[in-house]
C-alpha cells in the first residue's frame, strides 16, 4: 500500500507488515514471547486487519481479534485495554490510523485447579513423602549427622 511520497522517492507498508505489527502488538499484550513459535501461530489465526483508502486519500486501518479470557477477568476492561494496546502501536509504527478495533470474546477458560485438600489422616503420610530432591539430599544430610553423633 503505498503510505507517502517524498522528494526522496516513495514509502510502502505492505498488509503483512501492518498485520505483523498488529500480531506482535496482541503477542505482547497477552505477555507472551513474540519470538516463541506457538504463541506467533496462534497469534496469526486470531489477529486480521483490513487496509482501507478513502476518498481524500487517507488510509486506514481496521483490526480484529477473536480471543479468549480468564475467568474472572473484567472482559470490558480487558478488551479495552486490548483495543488501546492494537491502535497505539499500530498508528505509532506504521503512522495509519486506526479507525477500528474490534474485539470478539469467543472463549473463556480457567488456570488448572491445584490439587484438592488433603483430608487429615493423608496429611500425615504425605508429610513423610520429601517434595523435592533438595529435600531428599537434605534428609541424607541429617541422617548422616545423626549417625555420626550416635557413633
Amino acid at each position: 500500500m503505498n503510505f507517502e511520497e517524498t522528494d526522496l522517492g516513495r514509502i510502502e507498508i505492505s498488509e503483512a507488515v501492518i498485520r505483523d505489527i498488529a500480531i506482535h502488538s496482541y503477542i505482547e499484550f497477552l505477555k507472551f514471547d513474540p519470538r516463541e513459535g506457538k504463541a506467533r501461530k496462534e497469534a496469526k489465526s486470531t489477529v486480521d486487519i483490513d487496509l482501507d483508502e478513502k476518498v481524500d486519500g487517507t488510509k486506514t486501518v481496521k483490526i480484529s481479534v477473536n480471543t479468549k479470557i480468564k475467568y474472572g477477568v473484567s472482559i470490558p476492561s480487558y478488551a479495552r485495554r486490548m483495543q488501546e494496546k492494537l491502535k497505539n502501536d499500530v498508528e505509532s509504527f506504521s503512522g495509519l490510523k486506526v479507525e477500528d478495533v474490534s474485539i470478539t470474546i469467543e472463549d473463556v477458560y480457567e488456570e488448572p485447579q491445584k490439587p484438592a485438600l488433603i483430608e487429615e489422616d493423608d496429611k500425615e503420610a504425605e508429610n513423610a513423602l520429601p517434595e523435592s530432591s533438595e529435600q531428599i539430599v537434605e534428609e541424607k544430610v541429617l541422617e548422616e549427622k545423626k549417625e555420626e553423633k550416635e557413633a
